[in-house]
């Protein structure tokens, strides 16, 4: 009510320009009277008694109210009065991406800085460009509009990836987008106010800053590792992560897991086995390392025996089916408990603070979907080269390109896939052959939506042997070897 009484003021002072209203102190002899006045009209605005309102309760609000008084025929019969006028600017303050990035700490840091005010204003312009049809919210066909608007001053630094080179198609950004929507939307209206996504995207906004914002590089990002400004962003980051996984926080600690597994899975078979693990350990402990959060290995054991024993006996609890191997789901499932009860307490630096090496521990790697082919019969060599030979750089690639089709169609970010999720899955992968017409468009094999997922529900389940529900990246791989290798031999003459 507070806030609206000023607002009655803002929008009064076109109207005042031109003498079409009073001024305040015409209308109402003291403060009290004017405040009494303005919050008896915004109880009438505030339907659901909420003690807030939206652009779009106001809006309705001032559209009717105004209809009101041209309907009447409205005459200037007041004193007219000066007005200051507000920009509503789109941020481009920021010279280089170093000012960017801080700029976007500062914003998050406090409401009451000036950048917090800049950030708000530009988030504003880009809400009311993204509501075409002026209704003070937004669906999800106008939110997928919203995000490149908003997207776009990251992107002018190279904070933030094109959607071209984040989604197979427009139908897969599409789907992503309506997705984050619905995460949006909580009460399920189908439209959001501009609260709504403020609320989002100064969450959205810190939690990249927590984990560092560094520049997006062409086709990387997905596997990059968490790279915080500070000890204390760290651990604010990883009880983040761990206190909800449905945030944007938990998304960046599941690719930074995954980023480390694919780092230790050598072999590029989606598993590993107790070798692997000793290697992974080291790898994941690089982050916490770096600021003194976990020992070094030479202080932790007295000789290479000693640490091999005491990771296999580790390595031995996560392999629950003690099959020799763990997929990235059981690492994940382990990793998160893990690291949830070393933050659930109190948490201090206390180990010598250890540099990383730049090589093998902050610089992104590439999880591109693959495009490299200019032609069908270009397509068709990098099938065959890369499924001859697991040596060779065309499986290396493949093996990337599929690991990022998977995790895209990881819906509910466990590492595992379930029927629904394969659905989607044979889409995300299948973009790349339809490209070349070497794979039909669902709608040409099928007759209905029921018929293709009865389909694809079956070939989950042959592909699902051990009858979970849910099958792994490394179950996904094999399939899609052996499928991609049986068509490379009829495609490559």
């Amino acid at each position: 009510a507070a806030g609206f009484d000023g607002l009655i003021d803002i929008a009064a002072e076109a109207p005042r320009k031109y003498g079409f209203a009073p001024s305040a102190a015409s209308m109402f002899k003291t403060d009290v009277e004017r405040k009494a006045s303005r919050a008896a009209l915004f109880s009438a605005i505030d339907d659901n008694n909420s003690g807030t309102i939206s652009f779009n309760e106001f809006l309705k609000w001032a559209v009717t109210h105004i209809r009101g008084k041209v309907s009447s025929g409205a005459r200037a019969e007041y004193p007219p009065a000066t007005s200051a006028e507000n920009n509503l600017p789109m941020y481009d303050d920021a010279t280089s991406a170093d000012e960017f990035s801080r700029f976007c700490a500062a914003a998050v840091a406090s409401k009451e800085s000036q950048e917090y005010e800049k950030l708000y204003f530009h988030l504003l312009r880009c809400f009311s460009d993204a509501d075409v049809e002026r209704a003070g919210q937004i669906n999800a066909k106008d939110f997928d509009g919203l995000v490149d608007v908003a997207a776009a001053a990251p992107r002018n630094f190279g904070f933030a990836p094109q959607a071209t080179e984040m989604y197979l198609s427009q139908e897969d950004r599409q789907n992503a987008r309506s997705k984050l929507f619905k995460e949006i939307n909580t009460e399920g209206s189908g439209v959001i106010s501009f609260q709504e996504f403020l609320a989002w995207a100064i969450s959205h906004i810190k939690a990249k800053v927590q984990r560092g914002v560094v520049p997006w590089k062409t086709g990387i990002g997905k596997l990059s590792l968490i790279q915080t400004d500070s000890a204390e962003d760290f651990v604010c980051f990883l009880k983040d992560a761990t206190s909800s996984k449905t945030g944007t926080a938990y998304q960046d600690l599941y690719f930074h897991l995954l980023r480390c597994f694919t780092d230790a899975d050598t072999t590029k078979s989606g598993v590993i086995d107790a070798d692997g693990f000793d290697g992974l350990i080291d790898i994941a402990a690089q982050a916490p390392r770096k600021y003194g959060f976990a020992p070094s290995t030479t202080s932790l054991f007295k000789s290479e025996q000693e640490r091999k024993s005491a990771r296999a006996k580790l390595f031995a609890t996560i392999d629950k089916r003690s099959s020799g191997k763990i997929s990235f789901h059981d690492f994940l499932q382990w990793a998160v408990a893990h690291i949830k009860e070393k933050v659930s307490g109190s948490i201090s630096a206390s180990y010598p603070v250890q540099a990383t090496s730049a090589s093998t521990a902050l610089e992104s790697k590439n999880l591109p979907i693959y495009d490299g082919a200019s032609s069908a019969a270009d397509f068709a060599s990098f099938c065959a080269a890369a499924t001859s030979s697991k040596a060779s750089p065309e499986y290396e690639q493949l093996y990337y390109h599929l690991l990022r089709c998977f995790s895209d169609a990881d819906s509910s970010l466990n590492g595992r896939i379930d029927a629904d999720e394969f659905d989607g899955l044979i889409d995300i992968a299948a973009a790349a052959p339809r490209k070349f017409g070497f794979a039909p468009q669902a709608n040409d094999m099928f007759s209905s939506v029921d018929e293709r997922k009865k389909a694809r529900a079956k070939l989950f389940q042959s592909i699902n042997t051990d009858g979970s529900g849910e099958i792994s990246f490394q179950e996904f791989l094999q399939w899609a070897m052996v499928h991609i290798s049986a068509k490379a031999n009829g495609l490559v003459k």
